[in-house]
């Protein structure tokens, strides 16, 4: 679809395809006496009429169902996904509550910054059909972790799961990447819309109907076709456009599995104690502070 029209709200799709729908199948009505006089008065021209509509309906009926089916398959997926990813960093977050306290802290404030990120920055950017690669904040946490050296086996055990289940995540997010250009390919809207205009101006060989009668079969015809085409859009490429999937899964994430409160409230208080949006529970520098001393091994006392 064109890239202004992917831009437009969903109500704003159904008005312009569906009322478009409807006028170009009302216009063809105007030529109901042009095709009067080219079929004349055979008795039998409706019946053939009607095979052609009932042959071709049948087929893009078909058509229209599978892909529509298939496009609701694929967002759900793609929903899964989402929310399975912005899990696995919840637990990536939850998992730093055994490293000590210094260290947690570090990691804890890197995840949230790099979840803030993904909320402020990468999406909204994903929205508009680029793959935004945020290394940076995304190594960071990695570097903590992999080059923490454990004191005991506790600490050796919380890194080994803590790794396992920042490893999961980046396999997601790669995933969830590869989602972004993946939709319908152009010739299949081709062939959709085409079968649109074909199956509409069948029923304009009509004769002999009233108009009343016509102009109900060919508008309701055309509406349905509208409705059903406009579905297809809005659940096609669901990490794109003005229809894509939102950020509810990783709000979930920011607010409850790391704290973050919402717009308006200063501080939640959670089993590890009170957290606010700059400091994460139990720590006495500010998340910018530990993300700040991101590359270094001794962190401020």
């Amino acid at each position: 679809m064109p890239g202004w029209f992917s831009h437009l709200t969903l109500w704003l799709q159904a008005v312009f395809l569906v009322g478009g729908f409807v006028v170009f199948g009302l216009s063809g009505l105007f030529a109901r006496s042009r095709v009067r006089q080219w079929f004349g008065e055979d008795p039998e021209h409706n019946e053939r009429v009607k095979f052609l509509v009932e042959v071709v309906g049948a087929f893009y009926a078909l058509l229209v169902g599978l892909v529509a089916v298939g496009a609701y398959e694929h967002h759900v997926e793609v929903k899964k996904l989402v929310n399975e990813e912005a899990s696995q960093l919840t637990t990536v977050y939850r998992a730093g509550q055994a490293f000590p306290n210094s260290r947690r802290c570090r990691l804890q404030s890197q995840v949230r910054n790099y979840a803030e990120n993904v909320i402020h920055e990468v999406w909204p950017r994903q929205q508009r059909g680029e793959i935004v690669e945020d290394q940076g904040r995304l190594d960071a946490v990695f570097e903590s972790l992999m080059f923490y050296e454990p004191r005991n086996e506790q600490e050796s055990n919380a890194q080994s799961v803590t790794l396992q289940a920042f490893n999961e995540y980046n396999n997601l997010r790669r995933e969830r990447q590869g989602e972004v250009s993946i939709g319908l390919l152009p010739v299949l809207y081709l062939v959709l819309f085409g079968g649109a205009v074909v199956t509409i101006a069948a029923t304009w060989a009509l004769v002999g109907v009233r108009f009343i009668d016509h102009v109900a079969l060919t508008g309701l015809l055309s509406l349905f076709i509208g409705l059903f085409i406009t579905l297809i859009i809005a659940l096609d490429h669901p990490l794109q456009d003005s229809n894509a999937i939102g950020l509810s899964h990783w709000k979930v994430a920011l607010n409850q599995g790391m704290g973050v409160p919402d717009r308006g409230e200063g501080y939640v208080t959670t089993y590890f104690g009170v957290s606010s949006a700059e400091r994460v529970p139990g720590c006495l520098l500010n998340v910018h502070d530990y993300v700040s001393f991101a590359g270094s091994d001794r962190l401020p006392q």
